[in-house]
């Protein structure tokens, strides 16, 4: 059988063009992957800075469902450290809406902290709203903790030390 000229070349077009196809698929992946992990470096990097943790050890102090009232007493400190924290998360929820980050990974890394401090913070931050007509504040932040709430009620969720068990470099 006898090839001419025009068909080894369509051949060999066709070759090219699959292997750049797949070439672009590769480079489109690890860009992806390089985007998720520098997303959770900034995770990491946000929530260990010291105002994020001092505010959480302020917020930690009140007790679940706290009224508004009782974070208005505790002073200016307390409401500082309320948006400080909102401030942060707000950013996180958003990166996670925008599939910058997975929810899973911000379950892993802080979604004990979420829950946390949407448990204590939640009813003040929707009194804030009402209060200055900002339907905005706090937005990302509940949506955050829904949806890790949602999360979990599906099942997937877990203590790494149980989930992870079996885990081998």
């Amino acid at each position: 059988m006898h090839t001419d000229l025009a068909s080894l070349l369509n051949v060999v077009s066709t070759i090219a063009i699959v292997g750049a196809l797949i070439f672009a698929g590769l480079q489109v992946r690890t860009a992806n992957r390089t985007r998720a992990d520098q997303a959770a470096v900034t995770v990491i990097q946000t929530t260990q800075s010291s105002s994020w943790i001092e505010s959480l050890e302020l917020i930690a102090t009140l007790p679940e469902g706290a009224a508004p009232e009782l974070i208005d007493e505790s002073g200016k400190a307390m409401s500082r450290a309320v948006f400080t924290f909102n401030i942060r998360l707000e950013t996180i929820g958003y990166m996670v809406y925008c599939r910058i980050i997975t929810l899973k990974a911000i379950d892993d890394l802080i979604g004990g902290v979420v829950l946390v401090y949407w448990s204590r913070a939640g009813k003040w931050l929707e009194r804030y709203r009402e209060i200055t007509n900002n339907p905005k504040i706090g937005e990302w932040s509940e949506w955050l903790a829904d949806q890790i709430v949602a999360r979990r009620t599906r099942g997937k969720h877990g203590s790494a030390q149980v989930l992870y068990r079996d885990w081998r470099e």
